[in-house]
């Protein structure tokens, strides 16, 4: 799950990461002049829009305030902004800071490896893969199981960065108390970029980015206050189906994570954009397979539809009558790709030779690579 940034610096408080102090509002005060003008404003301010996607900036969902006037203005822009599909829902008022310097500091897992990854830049403020491709020497990275020392942390900082000690020594303090957060939150990614240094020499976090496990005990505190997730996710998480809805009219269900991404991937290979990733699991029973089914039609952006099964403990017979069940009650009329392989494939073929009755736009392939080319065709 990723965390709002205003969620995000909370918890850097929490942990005595020095960052700015904000004043979180939300659309609904909008239009409450008198609200707004309570408000003990010191400007300028910076109003920063709280959505879960990047390049926010650039979208010009960041804006400096000089003044009252300039604040309601740009208030009311902010909350009339898309930025990559999702509204602006909450604004995130923040303190303005003369920046000397801006530094890139971040610990994630590096699966590859099975390691951590303390990754720092004195070049911060932009992605850090601009700054990997194009100035590679002035990132450092550390690998470590779990445990390191504050010597190897230091050493990492000074190895792209050693003109201030004094400005080292606080980086430090704040990786390691990152580090700490990043443990006891079951993070995947905890990551500071813009790490500032201000004109009066004092090192802040000013902004956060932080992407906690989604099977982590702590996900639920957190979940009541995402108002990006669709409503067809907050259904799939009621009904424990592994669902993620993404931009593409192609809609994707299949068992096993690997599975599905590699569809997805095929799917993009053909020129074709996957609408949702779904994987069904291990062992999916008809009435599982019914409701995938359901739940990944409810996107009136899926134009086909591409199910891959690969029979293990799955059985393709449960999964012929889940589809068998799902087109008899729904009358779907869209395309549809069925590869199904493995256990009991022949009974399910058999089962699904019924489908052609409710749906004449069904296409019967035998491999995945097959599957996508042809859904993809289907569209174009």
């Amino acid at each position: 799950m990723n965390l709002y940034e205003y969620q995000g610096k909370k918890l850097f408080e929490k942990y005595g990461i020095p960052t700015t102090k904000g004043i979180l509002i939300d659309k609904t005060v909008e239009n409450d002049y008198v609200y707004l003008n309570q408000l003990n404003l010191n400007f300028p301010v910076v109003l920063k829009s709280q959505v879960k996607v990047g390049g926010r900036g650039k979208a010009g969902g960041i804006k400096v305030a000089h003044n009252k006037d300039e604040f309601i203005k740009y208030l009311k822009q902010l909350f009339n902004l898309t930025i990559k599909g999702v509204k602006v829902n909450k604004i995130l008022i923040d303190e303005h800071v003369d920046i000397e310097k801006e530094f890139y500091l971040s610990f994630i897992i590096d699966r590859s490896k099975n390691q951590i990854v303390f990754i720092f830049s004195p070049l911060g403020g932009v992605d850090i893969e601009e700054v990997a491709q194009n100035e590679p020497d002035k990132i450092s990275k550390l690998f470590f199981d779990y445990e390191v020392f504050d010597f190897q942390i230091r050493d990492s900082i000074l190895r792209v960065y050693g003109k201030r000690l004094d400005v080292v020594k606080q980086i430090e303090a704040i990786a390691l108390r990152l580090l700490n957060l990043f443990r006891e939150n079951d993070c995947i990614l905890a990551e500071i970029n813009p790490l500032v240094l201000t004109k009066d020499g004092k090192v802040l976090a000013l902004d956060s980015k932080i992407i906690i496990d989604d099977n982590s005990e702590i996900v639920d505190q957190y979940e009541e206050d995402d108002e990006e997730i669709s409503e067809i996710e907050r259904e799939a998480k009621i009904k424990n189906l592994a669902y993620v809805e993404l931009d593409g009219d192609i809609g994707i269900i299949g068992n096993g994570a690997g599975l599905v991404m590699t569809t997805m991937d095929l799917v993009s290979l053909y020129k074709g954009k996957a609408a949702n990733f779904l994987d069904v699991g291990g062992g999916a029973r008809a009435d599982k397979v019914k409701e995938s089914i359901e739940l990944v039609l409810k996107n009136p952006k899926v134009k086909a539809l591409f199910i891959n099964i690969f029979g293990g403990i799955t059985r393709c017979d449960e999964v012929a009558k889940g589809i068998i069940q799902a087109f008899e009650q729904k009358k779907y009329s869209l395309p549809l790709v069925i590869r199904l392989e493995g256990t009991n494939k022949e009974e399910g073929r058999e089962i699904l030779n019924k489908l052609k009755e409710l749906n004449n736009n069904v296409f019967f392939v035998d491999t995945a690579e097959e599957g996508a080319n042809k859904v993809v065709s289907l569209l174009n």
